[in-house]
């Protein structure tokens, strides 16, 4: 079999997605993962085909840090010179995470077909400058702030790809009313915060709380609380994702993909430093799609305020009986990139 590349790494999102495209892409082809070296390219490649090179941001205020990672960016654009040379990809399909800038340039350089997923509402940096020069963007969104420059017949909306066990499954409410809580693949504690602050007054008898709180965020004053449970890292989302009635969460791409699938009403709370605040434009464009019950709240105000928020809004849910999507019709993204790349093998 031919090898492809496939580089993607930092957070569960990008991973996830590259994950996804690569086991419809391993039924036809080599699959080699390029990662960084951060805790979760290691956890979630484990077992994989993959080779972790360190890759830094190049967007620093800070002339010191912006030499030390161009350097280091240089270095693992020469170590992808060396696998470009040993394995000889038929192409390269960036996923996201500043390892994807070394890997396609790369690539581009040995005129490879190089493929970008922007899975944002904004475009990252690096995939500003990489979609210039790829065969075919694809994206999860109609409009993608960043790229109104681009040719539209190289950009495709077709998705994001998100892990196959998630699926839509009806919504089905119970004698208590099933919350799902996560910050991302990390965690947040801004939500830890809203969610505990919450749980010492909310209707015990009406809700049950299943909170992924991140790595080393356990709290031992919450331990034992009937209405409540807190883990460090949900390993099977589907299950999860099938027990939520309701979900609250950050509005990370790959969360927003897979929010698309399960059709959960959704309460997202936009993390606050995200660059260029793009988690709000991917809340925003969800919501917009009105296909389920989608509610934003402001992530400016102190934990406090966010928790009265997150109280309001599942007293809208259950008020207005939004437990419901208004279709469950589901596009296999996967898939659907995989064509799109090949028409540009033939």
């Amino acid at each position: 079999m031919k090898n492809v590349f496939i580089a993607a790494g930092g957070t569960g999102g990008h991973i996830n997605a590259a994950l996804s495209l690569g086991d419809d892409l391993s039924k036809k082809y080599n699959v080699i993962y390029f990662t960084g070296q951060r805790h979760l390219d290691y956890k979630l490649y484990n077992s994989k085909n993959v080779i972790h090179l360190m890759s830094r941001p190049l967007r620093s205020l800070n002339p010191v840090k912006f030499c030390i990672n161009l350097a280091l960016n240089l270095y693992a654009f020469f170590m992808i010179i060396f696998y470009l040379l040993r394995f000889r990809p038929l192409f390269i399909v960036g996923a996201g995470g500043y390892i994807c800038g070394p890997v396609l340039l790369g690539g581009y350089f040995f005129m490879r077909r190089i493929f970008v997923i922007e899975q944002n509402a904004v475009a990252g940096l690096t995939n500003k400058i990489l979609a210039k020069i790829s065969d075919k963007v694809f994206t999860s969104f109609d409009k993608v702030k960043g790229m109104e420059s681009l040719n539209k017949k190289k950009i495709f909306n077709l998705g994001n790809p998100i892990r196959k066990e998630i699926k839509y499954k009806e919504n089905k409410v119970s004698n208590k009313i099933h919350i799902l809580v996560f910050g991302g693949s990390l965690g947040a504690t801004q939500i830890n915060n809203a969610i505990r602050e919450l749980i010492t007054y909310v209707d015990k008898s009406k809700y049950y709380f299943v909170h992924q709180v991140g790595k080393g965020n356990l709290n031992k004053d919450f331990e034992g609380i009937e209405h409540y449970r807190q883990c460090e890292y949900i390993d099977n989302m589907s299950e999860a994702y099938d027990q939520a009635n309701i979900i609250v969460s950050r509005a990370g791409a790959s969360t927003i993909s897979e929010l698309r699938v399960v059709k959960k009403p959704s309460i997202l709370i936009p993390f606050p430093a995200a660059v260029d605040n793009h988690q709000f434009y991917n809340a925003q464009e969800l919501k917009d799609e009105k296909k389920f019950y989608v509610n934003i709240i402001d992530h400016r105000q102190e934990d406090k305020m966010i928790s009265k928020d997150i109280i309001r809004a599942l007293e809208e849910i259950e008020k207005e009986n939004s437990y419901f999507a208004a279709d469950d019709n589901v596009i296999d993204s996967s898939k659907e990139i995989i064509k799109e790349i090949e028409k540009c093998l033939e």
